[in-house]
């Protein structure tokens, strides 16, 4: 299959499409390699680019043009915060991590993008979910050698920050990323193929969410919930299917209540948040936020001098932890506003679901796009994704890819995915 992916390209186009999959390979395995991954993949973009001679991406559609410099508009504010802000030292960093926004839309805009036809972009997803569950195996393979090696079971059993070091939250992102895209190909499997394809489907997003429990994510869970929600919309009112709606809603309760008998320490995080006195740590940071980021509600207060101002307001709200920590305000749209203001805010939103809209076109209509920004825009309610690599790279691409995958997006029907 692989062979056949990288049939009928030019030799620019078959090397650009190897470093695509590698970077892809690279940002799930260990975020680390894509600061590496993502510079070849310039590099192999603008030697395309020169050796075909082809300057400017004729195949793009008006919306996917919007939509890919509403992601270089927001990469742009935060040039020009940068700029304006007293602290450009601290500025201009927060450049450096947001330029995957500049960059990848960019090449998008410039090198031709034809080649990359829907199903190569779905290997590219099949890639990111065979690498997360390699990762899956690795991550047990180490903890198991440490296990071996005499490191206490209890030293082991938090993968918060996984053995590759790996924030929870963010590879939560990846995982249930990666599980809305098997659903998709779940409801695509054709009648004839389906005792062969779907318990291999249906086992790999089995193996993800096992994965995602075990790392502890609250967020994650939340965020894996909404996806539920929204595959059953679909099966219910565009497939009409409601035996499977049953079903997977009988599934998911059976998988709830194995994983609660199994690891019943990460519902008891759940249980915390109304059992405690003390508010949530993320209600206390939201809160803050939200109170430092009204006194520059316009604007905000720049990307570069946001930070003393949320850390004083933790202050008034007698919340050390959260000073000693630098804590941000673990929302990204609250992170927006404190950075940039309503602006910034407003640009943000138009780049998250423009894309989304688009989806929703009859001659562009698109699930993996609808779940997939479902996921993202619901992570980054409890997180600043955005704020560290990890996030950044992931969420970059992805959008990218699934702006690209629209202009070869079939309207969904029962016809063509059940």
């Amino acid at each position: 299959m692989l062979r056949s992916l990288f049939k009928d390209l030019s030799w620019p186009e078959r090397i650009t499409f190897a470093v695509l999959i590698l970077t892809v390979v690279s940002i799930a395995l260990w975020w680390r390699l894509g600061i590496l991954a993502v510079p070849v993949l310039a590099a192999a973009s603008l030697m395309k680019m020169l050796c075909t001679r082809r300057l400017g991406n004729r195949s793009l559609t008006a919306t996917q043009r919007f939509c890919l410099w509403s992601m270089i508009a927001y990469g742009l504010l935060y040039v020009i915060s940068a700029i304006v802000t007293t602290n450009h030292a601290e500025g201009w960093f927060k450049v450096g991590v947001k330029l995957y926004f500049l960059v990848l839309p960019a090449l998008c805009l410039l090198s031709d993008t034809a080649y990359l036809t829907s199903t190569r972009i779905r290997a590219l997803f099949q890639v990111l979910t065979a690498t997360l569950i390699l990762r899956f195996a690795l991550c047990l393979a180490i903890c198991a050698i440490r296990l071996a090696q005499g490191t206490p079971f209890a030293a082991l059993s938090n993968w918060q920050l996984d053995p590759l070091g790996m924030h929870h939250n963010y590879l939560a992102l990846y995982l249930i990323t990666a599980v809305a895209f098997l659903y998709t190909g779940i409801v695509r499997v054709p009648k004839a193929a389906r005792r062969r394809q779907l318990p291999v489907l249906i086992g790999a997003a089995a193996v993800l969410i096992v994965y995602l429990f075990v790392i502890s994510s609250r967020s994650g869970i939340v965020s894996l919930a909404l996806l539920l929600v929204a595959c059953l919309v679909h099966i219910t009112f565009f497939l009409k299917n409601y035996k499977v709606a049953l079903s997977v809603v009988v599934l998911a309760g059976a998988l709830a209540a194995g994983l609660y008998l199994a690891m019943p320490s990460m519902f008891d995080r759940f249980e915390a948040l109304h059992l405690n006195r003390v508010a949530d740590d993320r209600v206390v940071t939201w809160q803050c936020g939200m109170k430092t980021a009204r006194e520059h509600l316009l604007f905000g207060h720049g990307s570069g001098d946001y930070m003393p101002q949320l850390l004083a307001s933790y202050e008034e709200m007698n919340y050390p932890k959260a000073v000693k920590n630098n804590f941000n305000a673990h929302n990204q749209y609250i992170e927006t506003l404190l950075e940039t203001g309503l602006v910034g805010l407003a640009v943000l939103l138009v780049m998250f679901f423009a894309p989304f809209v688009a989806a929703f076109t009859k001659r562009q209509r698109s699930l993996l796009s609808v779940l997939a920004i479902i996921v993202i825009a619901s992570q980054c309610f409890f997180e600043s994704m955005l704020n560290r690599q990890m996030g950044v790279q992931f969420i970059a691409l992805v959008y990218c890819l699934l702006i690209l995958s629209q202009k070869s997006a079939s309207r969904l029907s029962q016809s063509d995915e059940s």
